[in-house]
Parts: structure tokens; C-alpha cells; sequence
């Protein structure tokens, strides 16, 4: 009975005003009791109920047990099982409603929980970022405290409107950021105004400059005129019987050449009156400014030999540009030349003209060598290439491509101050070079005389010959060049050949069919590239190298 009472739909009682549902009344009413019902109560009535409910149970085995029972008391028994069931019921239905309450009180103070936790973990990353923030503000490095600025006293004095600046420090009116942003400021104003003193004496300069250059140019016309006076005025010395003028030695300048050059001069000059050479040797630059040179090469080593305590200089703080400068300075003192240098010219056929000059670098000790060209009745691309200056005189002899020194002390001076060897700016030093100029690097001491007077002959035959050879194939690719127009009767030309051209290192490795000399070494970068092309009317195009 009570199985079917809890199995029964709910009961709903209709009303001509409202219709009442009496599960969701109750539902709310067992709700309203578990918030005002004691829970430890509803305990012990649920415990007492069930002692009550074992009693009854023994009650009526006992008295089933017996013969005859009673069947009023069986009915007693089985209301009140009925009643102590529907208690139970009720105490169970109290206990989940608030095992519910309890879960959802759990689970909205959990959500409350996590809702804090995230706001923390939010409040914690921000305080890092801030924590962070500070940091870079506080471990901030201005720019401006790499700027040497004048010591205040001398602002202070100097400055227009700084003279109380000092009592206003002392007296708390004037902090000191605001001082030193009217330090820089005024530091800018000076600064402003010695850029636009030293533009003007760069200007200056560059005026001084152009009158020497120009007096220079006047005084070296003058110089021929002076060699035709003196030599009209040598009869009417002899009439009178004056001494002639005497010229100036020729030797007085040799000797002001360093060492390699000097020993260059001789040998060569020495070759060309023996072997009746056509080439002719000179020197080039001016001989004060060489001595100077040399009076003040003497003096730096006077100096440094003179300066056996080193005496401790106080620390300085140099700007970024000063020291940009200096560094400039460094590495262009460290690729100088000495002012003369020693100048070939060789003459050969065809109005073809080359000029050699040799440069001495003082601090790297190494010689240099620069070329210039000049010729006529040449005008195709080959011709340009193959007496190319930039070019004409690499690999003379085998692995001599002159593209770095042969000193391997220039290598390490050269990356100490960071400095590249511009072979444009300064020529290339050629192996060659240094021996006809008696330098040898595994003994750096001095140069020998010996070194230069055995490779001067070898080294001047080696560049007539290179000279003489690429005029030659000049002349051959010139003559296979020539058009031949003519026609045959009874025969359909198919195909037209091109001129010679050069070809380039680039394009020759990534032809398929050359790539087999290239692996075996047969054809090399310092080789010399030849390209004809066979165009065909049907646009197939063979391509010819040659080398």
C-alpha cells in the first residue's frame, strides 16, 4: 500500500480560481522544514524510528508465531509499520533536500572560490608586470650620461642666467634634474656654436687648400721655363765666364725613397740601361712633403725610445663621435703611403701604354702596386676585359692573384682595427711585388739588396710577355671578328657565327657541359672565359666556350 501511495502521480486539485499543485506545494513546504527543522533531531527521530520499527517486526513474528492471533492486533502492527514507513520516508526525502542544499552551497562557494583565486592570480600578474616596470624605470640609463658637460661652477660663470643656480640648489628652489636639463640645453647652445665655428674653418681650409694646389700648379709650369732659360742662358754664362747653373742631383731624391722602393729604383733602372729596354722609370711625389715624412717618422721613434716610465693620465670620458674619429684616424694612418712612389711606363705597339706605380705601405711594410692603361684601335668588349688594369697583372705567376697580402702580420693588424684591404684604394700587393723590392717576410728586418737584383729580370720579362701575349690574342679574336659577306649560288645558309665575347666565371660553372672541368680542376676562376654562338634559323643556339 505505502509502494503504491509513493509510486502515485501528484494530486491536483483544480479551483474555479487557480489550480494548485500539490507535489511542488509540498515540495516547498519539506524545503521551508529542513531550513527550520533541527538536523540532529530529525536524526534521532530517524534512529528511534527505526528501534520502534525492529520491535514491531519481532512483535508480529511473535505473535504470527503463535495459534490463533489476534487479527486486530496483526492490523495495530501493520497501521503502525505503515506510519513508522511514511516517517522514514519523510526523514529521507528531508535529508536530500538538504544533501542538495548543501551541494549547491558547496558548489556556489566553490565558484566563489575559483572567481577569487582567478581575480588573484590576475592581481599577482599584475603586480609582477608593475614590480617589472619599475625595475626598467629605476635601472633606466639616460644618454645623456655619456655626455661630458662643463663642471657647474663654469656653467654657473658662463651661462647668462645661471649665477644663483648654486644658492638656488643649496636652498631646496631648484632640484637637480631641472639644473642639469639647463646644463644640456646649454651645452647644445655651445655645442651649435663650435659646428658652425669649425665649418668655417673647414671652409677655411678647403680655400687654403685650393691656393696651394693652384700655386703648386703655377709653380710646376714655371719649373720647365726655368729649365729653358737656364739652358739659353749657358752661352752668355760661358762669355762671361760665369759658372753654369747647377742643377739639382737627381740622387738628392733616390735617396729620400725608402728602402723597397729605392732598391726597386735601381734595379730597374740598372735593367734598362743593360738590356736596352723600352720602359722608362721615374719617381713621383713630392720630395719636402717626403721628408717631412721621414723627419717625423724620426721623431715619433725619438720619443717612444725617450719614454721609459710610464706615467699614469688621468681617465677621461670621450664622446662616442671622438671616438669614432680616432678610430677613423687608426685604420687610414694604418693603410698610408709614404709620399713618392716609383713609376714604370712600357710602351708597346698600337699607341698601347702602361703604367705601373709602386706604393710603399709604411706601417703594414708592404709594396703595392696600382696599373694604368692606354691604347687605341681596340674597341670590342674583349679587348677591354683582357687589358683591363683592375686585372692584367693577376696570377703573373701561379697563386699570385695580389687579393691579400703575403705578410701574415698585416692579416692580424688588419683585424685588430678591424680594417678591410681595399685593393682599389691602396693597389694590390703582388708576391712579385715585394720580392723586386728585396722585402722578405720570413726575414722582416730590412730589405735585401740581393732578393731585388735576382727577380728584377724575371719579373720585368713576365709582364712584357703577359703584355705582349694579350695584344697578340687581341689582334687573333680581332681578325676572326671581321664580317666575310658572300654569297654562293645553290646553297641555303642555315646558321650565322657570332663574334668573340668574354664570358663570366658565373655563367661558365652553370653550363651542364663545363661542369666536368670545373670538378677536375682542368678550367679555374683565374682562367680566361671565350664565348661564339652558332645561331641557327630555327632559334637553336650552340653555345662554344673557349679558354
Amino acid at each position: 500500500m505505502s509502494e503504491k501511495t509513493s509510486q502515485s502521480k501528484p494530486t491536483i486539485i483544480r479551483n474555479k480560481e487557480s489550480e494548485v499543485d500539490i507535489y511542488t506545494a509540498v515540495a516547498k513546504y519539506e524545503e521551508q522544514q529542513t531550513i527550520h527543522r533541527d538536523e540532529n533531531n530529525d536524526s534521532t527521530i530517524y534512529f528511534n524510528t527505526l528501534h520502534k520499527w525492529q520491535d514491531i517486526m519481532k512483535w508480529n513474528y511473535e505473535l504470527k508465531n503463535k495459534e490463533n492471533p489476534p487479527k486486530e492486533k496483526l492490523e495495530e502492527y501493520k497501521n503502525d509499520v505503515i506510519h513508522l514507513f511514511l516517517i522514514l520516508k519523510k526523514l529521507n526525502r528531508l535529508d536530500k533536500i538538504r544533501s542538495k542544499q548543501k551541494k549547491d552551497l558547496l558548489n556556489k562557494k566553490k565558484q566563489e572560490i575559483d572567481s577569487k583565486h582567478l581575480q588573484q592570480e590576475n592581481l599577482l600578474n599584475e603586480l609582477f608586470y608593475l614590480k617589472k616596470e619599475i625595475s626598467k624605470c629605476l635601472q633606466y640609463k639616460s644618454s645623456d650620461s655619456d655626455i661630458d658637460l662643463v663642471p657647474l661652477d663654469t656653467f654657473c660663470l658662463e651661462s647668462p642666467d645661471s649665477s644663483d643656480y648654486i644658492d638656488k640648489l643649496k636652498n631646496g628652489l631648484i632640484n637637480e634634474h631641472d639644473l642639469h636639463i639647463r646644463r644640456l640645453q646649454w651645452e647644445f647652445e655651445q655645442r651649435k656654436t663650435q659646428q658652425q665655428q669649425c665649418d668655417e674653418v673647414e671652409k677655411n681650409k678647403e680655400t687654403i687648400l685650393s691656393e696651394i694646389q693652384e700655386e703648386s700648379r703655377v709653380l710646376q709650369s714655371i719649373l720647365p721655363m726655368l729649365k729653358d732659360i737656364r739652358t739659353a742662358a749657358q752661352p752668355l754664362q760661358q762669355s762671361f765666364g760665369l759658372a753654369p747653373c747647377q742643377a739639382r742631383s737627381y740622387a738628392d731624391i733616390v735617396n729620400v725613397l725608402p728602402k723597397p722602393l729605392y732598391y726597386l729604383y735601381i734595379q730597374t733602372d740598372a735593367y734598362r740601361v743593360a738590356c736596352k729596354s723600352k720602359f722608362t722609370v721615374s719617381i713621383n711625389g713630392d720630395e719636402e712633403e717626403a721628408r717631412r715624412f721621414d723627419s717625423n717618422k724620426n721623431n715619433v721613434v725619438d720619443t717612444n725610445s725617450d719614454e721609459e716610465i710610464d706615467v699614469p693620465k688621468p681617465k677621461k670620458r670621450h664622446h662616442k663621435k671622438s671616438r669614432t674619429d680616432t678610430k677613423s684616424v687608426q685604420q687610414k694612418s694604418l693603410l698610408s703611403k709614404h709620399p713618392l712612389s716609383v713609376k714604370l711606363t712600357l710602351s708597346l705597339k698600337n699607341n698601347t701604354q702602361f703604367v705601373m706605380e709602386f706604393f710603399y705601405l709604411v706601417n703594414l711594410n708592404l709594396i703595392t702596386v696600382t696599373v694604368t692603361s692606354s691604347w687605341s684601335g681596340f674597341s670590342s668588349s674583349y679587348s677591354r676585359e683582357l687589358l683591363s688594369p683592375s686585372s692584367i697583372l693577376d696570377a703573373l705567376f701561379p697563386g699570385d692573384n695580389g687579393k691579400e697580402s703575403p705578410h701574415i702580420v698585416n692579416f692580424h693588424q688588419l683585424e685588430e682595427e678591424k680594417t678591410e684591404f681595399n685593393t682599389m684604394e691602396v693597389g694590390k700587393p703582388y708576391i712579385w711585388a715585394q720580392s723586386i723590392c728585396g722585402l722578405d717576410f720570413l726575414n722582416p728586418n730590412t730589405p735585401d739588396f740581393l732578393i731585388s737584383r735576382n727577380n728584377i729580370a724575371q719579373v720585368l720579362r713576365a709582364i712584357n710577355n703577359r703584355l705582349k701575349t694579350r695584344l697578340s690574342l687581341i689582334t687573333q679574336l680581332d681578325c676572326g671578328d671581321l664580317e666575310r659577306r658572300f654569297s654562293i649560288n645553290g646553297v641555303n645558309l642555315t646558321s650565322v657565327l657570332s663574334p668573340w665575347n668574354t664570358m663570366a666565371w658565373e655563367h661558365f660553372i652553370k653550363l651542364e657541359y663545363c661542369k666536368p672541368h670545373v670538378e677536375f680542376g682542368t678550367v679555374t676562376e683565374n682562367d680566361l672565359l671565350f664565348k661564339r654562338v652558332i645561331n641557327y634559323k630555327t632559334g637553336i643556339q650552340y653555345w662554344l666556350s673557349h679558354w
